[in-house]
């Protein structure tokens, strides 16, 4: 083997295990304590904690905004109450996850609209939690 086919398969090696890597140390925000939005349930949230972290309908949210919701180089941080595409409202958390859905299909999981509704209160609580 080449030294070059080494140096190869030892950058894919870290560029596969970067991602993983970035979580490590990363505290998942505990959702029984996180705030219900208006209209919202305690159910709503707990699920869209799951549907984030990849544990239902294939969510794929945290691999950009971290494991923590604290933001990564692709994903703004999600938990400072501090709303770059919106006010921060049930309504326009939905436009967001909306319009980043039709931009990108496919790249946030399999959401059903009930999974949509889940992940908006799940961000909406992120982002008014008392901190």
């Amino acid at each position: 083997m080449s030294r070059l086919t080494v140096l190869s398969a030892s950058a894919l090696v870290v560029a596969l295990a970067a991602p993983h890597i970035a979580y490590a140390g990363q505290g998942r925000p505990d959702p029984e304590v996180l705030p219900v939005p208006l209209g919202g349930t305690r159910e709503q949230v707990l699920l869209g904690d799951k549907i984030f972290h990849g544990e239902a309908a294939d969510g794929k949210c945290a691999e950009c905004h971290g494991v923590d919701a604290k933001g990564t180089a692709n994903g703004n941080d999600l938990t400072l109450g501090m709303w770059i595409w919106g006010d921060g409202s049930v309504a326009a958390i939905k436009t967001t996850i909306g319009h980043n859905m039709k931009m990108a299909p496919g790249m946030d999981g399999n959401l059903t609209p009930g999974d949509i509704d889940a992940v908006v209160a799940y961000v909406w609580a992120l982002g008014h939690q008392k901190n």
